[in-house]
């Protein structure tokens, strides 16, 4: 499939996130086999390791992540267009993201941002 707009590119990039973040596999299939809970704690695993989170962060975030992804559930579970999915996915991770940067502080933010970036562009580079 080639991707020629920008919301398609955006749509494969907040699915990527959200697979990448939680450790998964890029197949759709173990994504909906995953439970909410079993992706907000590899996310939280994910985000203590390479953001160095302290207790009280690890705290909000585990509590954040598993806001998300049970909010993001129905989205995974349902039949919805490919567009519908994306408009979903991308209104929650900027929900997120903005709740992100009020635990996190300015260079964990940061560094949570470059290393999204980098794997949004490994992502890219692997579909060419």
């Amino acid at each position: 499939m080639i991707l020629n707009t920008k919301k398609q590119t955006t749509f494969l990039v907040a699915v990527f996130i959200c697979i990448a973040c939680t450790g998964l596999s890029a197949q759709k299939s173990k994504l909906k086999d995953s439970t909410p809970e079993q992706r907000a704690k590899m996310q939280t695993e994910w985000m203590t390791t390479k953001l160095t989170l302290n207790a009280s962060q690890v705290q909000q975030i585990s509590a954040l992540n598993l806001q998300y992804a049970q909010k993001n559930e129905p989205i995974i579970q349902s039949n919805d267009s490919k567009v519908s999915k994306f408009k979903k996915l991308k209104a929650l991770q900027k929900e997120k993201s903005n709740a992100l940067s009020q635990i996190l502080s300015e260079e964990q933010y940061k560094k949570y941002e470059e290393i999204k970036d980098q794997m949004i562009q490994n992502f890219k580079n692997k579909r060419k």
